[in-house]
């Protein structure tokens, strides 16, 4: 198991109050902006939404 994978198991035990405020400190714990982290996810999940099957031929590299 990795420390991720441990990390998580952790969070989920947390009750529902202690979760949500992680949830709101999670930015600053990690030295982010609240916004920058939202840019961030829109971007990763842009960036995977473009899968074109042109691409293939990248994945063969």
């Amino acid at each position: 198991m990795t420390t991720v994978q441990e990390i998580e198991k952790a969070i989920e035990a947390l009750p529902l109050a202690d979760q949500l405020r992680l949830y709101r400190d999670l930015p600053h714990l990690i030295g982010s902006a609240p916004e920058e982290l939202d840019w961030q996810r829109l971007a990763i999940e842009e960036f995977f939404k473009d899968d074109s099957p042109d691409d293939s031929v990248y994945d063969s590299i």
